[in-house]
């Protein structure tokens, strides 16, 4: 393990302002859902159901939208892809707070449906400026600094919301969400190998070498060959010479992207996508057990250094992660994240809770980070965009799906219950899909062997 791999990650052309640009525009997104539910009660004279309406509605229109603006970003480019979410969030940030709550029900769907995808948006440019071999290692400080944002978003829109008011936490909100919509736009992270520049100095010796080419009797040919194809002295070939057609071409593209959906949502990627679901929903039970188990122990006062050492730990586990050299598959993080997860249901005074809650922390940012990896791993560049939508998809899904079943069984056995029940499920689903997956491939060895005739007597 050698935690040297994040320095080289960081020396990546553009791996740093993409980090920036992230943990920045995703600020305004971790304290939305929060800063729904204080409004739809202190300022709607709601109960805390309706508000988990609310903040589900706007959720489950997100998941919807993610794969298809994903696709969008392939095929249309970052640009054109944010205008219509931007527009969207500037009306609605502006007169939500005005809307009753048989109106601001839908309205925040429609919000979800053009929210801006800056998870996806994130990942995506980091799986372009970084090699596949410092991708683990991308990702997982990626989580971390997700982390981070996800500790401090909701304690900044709280402080907003007690402050002035939810009228204009949420224009706070809106506001920020626009900005980092327009920034995203100006920054323009690469989505493709395409976008990338490399820079213009190079170290002295590549750049006598390079001088020296250029001036050799090819180069110089073919420099003006380029310049006259540029002022119109000679036609430059075009698709349409080399006998390839724009249908041609966009069809080829459609085709490949077809071809990456099927890879993508074949078992594999299927087992990639319950198992991100799955560590959300154990994410969840984690913020909604720590606070019901302080509660529960008389400990109030201390939910938030409570929720911190579980971050630290989160943080701590992330890093670890991404310093390791060997892949680890996403099903086995959420087995060990089931696994440290389970024994906080025997928490019974604060010492214990402190350190439990640290050690389940280690497994939650490298889930985060496998999952994505893996899917990134999972589909050429053309089609990842649509592909970390997928991923953001499964993020929420979990979460909305989490939150109510979670909320329900602390009310039925108590917070030491839900840790315990969200560990067994992420354990049935991880031994499910390995012992599915070890099935499978077993089947398809016996398969290819017998094609080949080598079947075994």
């Amino acid at each position: 393990m050698a935690l040297s791999v994040y320095r080289d990650v960081l020396q990546l052309p553009k791996a740093p302002s993409i980090y920036l640009l992230g943990f920045l525009a995703r600020f305004p997104f971790s304290a939305t859902g929060l800063v729904l539910t204080l409004h739809t009660v202190m300022s709607l004279g709601q109960n805390y159901m309706m508000a988990g309406f609310v903040v589900t509605s706007s959720t489950l229109g997100a998941a919807i939208s993610a794969p298809w603006r994903g696709r969008l970003m392939d095929t249309k480019g970052l640009k054109r892809t944010l205008i219509p979410p931007i527009i969207v969030n500037l009306v609605f940030w502006a007169i939500a707070p005005f809307l009753p709550f048989a109106i601001l029900l839908p309205a925040v769907f429609v919000a979800g449906l053009f929210s801006i995808p800056v998870f996806s948006i994130v990942r995506t440019s980091l799986s372009v400026v970084t090699p596949a071999t410092m991708r683990k290692s991308a990702f997982a400080l990626d989580s971390v600094i997700t982390e981070f944002v996800f500790m401090l978003g909701p304690a900044a829109g709280t402080l907003l919301v007690f402050t002035w008011g939810s009228h204009v936490a949420m224009w706070v909100i809106g506001a920020a969400v626009v900005i980092a919509g327009i920034g995203l736009m100006i920054v323009d992270p690469p989505l493709s190998s395409d976008d990338i520049v490399l820079p213009a100095r190079i170290p002295e010796p590549l750049e006598v070498a390079e001088t020296g080419l250029e001036r050799s009797p090819a180069a110089v040919a073919e420099r003006i060959a380029y310049e006259n194809t540029q002022t119109g002295q000679m036609m430059a070939l075009t698709e349409a010479d080399l006998g390839v057609s724009d249908s041609e071409s966009a069809r080829a593209l459609d085709e490949a992207r077809s071809l990456a959906r099927k890879q993508l949502l074949s078992l594999g990627g299927i087992a990639i996508l319950v198992a991100t679901v799955v560590g959300s929903i154990i994410l969840v039970a984690g913020d909604l057990g720590i606070v019901a188990l302080m509660e529960g122990l008389g400990h109030k006062d201390f939910i938030g250094p409570v929720i911190a050492i579980w971050c630290l730990g989160s943080a701590i586990g992330g890093l670890a992660y991404g310093a390791m050299s060997r892949d680890i598959h996403p099903l086995w993080v959420l087995f060990g994240l089931s696994i440290v997860t389970m024994p906080i249901a025997l928490v019974s005074n604060l010492p214990t809770a402190f350190i439990l809650c640290f050690i389940s922390g280690l497994g939650i940012a490298p889930s985060i980070a496998s999952t994505g990896e893996a899917i990134s791993r999972r589909v050429p560049e053309i089609a990842r965009g649509e592909a970390m939508g997928w991923h953001g998809s499964a993020m929420t899904i979990g979460s909305s799906l989490g939150s109510p079943l979670v909320g329900i069984i602390i009310d039925v056995g108590g917070a030491g219950t839900a840790f315990f029940s969200a560990g067994l499920i992420g354990l049935v689903v991880a031994v499910g899909g390995l012992v599915a997956m070890r099935v499978h491939r077993s089947r398809v060895r016996a398969r290819a062997a017998k094609e080949l005739g080598i079947e075994a007597a």
